[in-house]
């Protein structure tokens, strides 16, 4: 699974055109897989799905991709693609750029252009509808550490 986190709406048709720039052969269905019937003659081989979060980046699109493709690789590009496409900020993985082995790196693209970020104690990563009011407090916003030539 990966993950795009947007500050617009995750329009569909910039999403799907982001899909067919850079995974042509996918074949998208929106919502969530129905994990008892995969494989049953499914049409898709990619679910997409769009969460809110209480962060700046208020779209999650979550996607689940069965094709075996290099998610981290798609999710850079369509992150970037998105960025420019809906002129916003989006959020993707981005712990194969960081200078140490931690999952908490991330990339920040801000119309096209790629910022290294932390986003340990984010309400983007670590936000959980549990929260007590003082946990919320602590949370803040992802942390841009330094721009990156992608």
């Amino acid at each position: 699974m990966m993950y795009v986190g947007l500050s617009k709406p995750a329009d569909r048709a910039a999403v799907e055109a982001a899909f067919a720039r850079h995974a042509p052969d996918a074949r998208l269905q929106w919502g969530e897989p129905a994990w008892e019937r995969l494989g049953e003659n499914d049409a898709a081989d990619v679910f997409l799905t769009v969460r809110s979060n209480p962060s700046e980046f208020p779209f999650r699109l979550d996607i689940h991709d069965m094709s075996g493709r290099d998610a981290y690789e798609l999710g850079l590009q369509l992150a970037r693609e998105l960025s420019i496409a809906l002129q916003c900020s989006t959020v993707c993985d981005g712990t194969l750029h960081g200078p140490s082995q931690a999952p908490g790196w991330c990339i920040v693209w801000i119309e096209g252009r790629a910022f290294l970020g932390d986003d340990y104690g984010s309400v983007f990563f670590d936000h959980s509808d549990d929260d007590s009011e003082d946990e919320r407090s602590r949370l803040g916003p992802v942390k841009l550490i330094r721009p990156l030539d992608l």
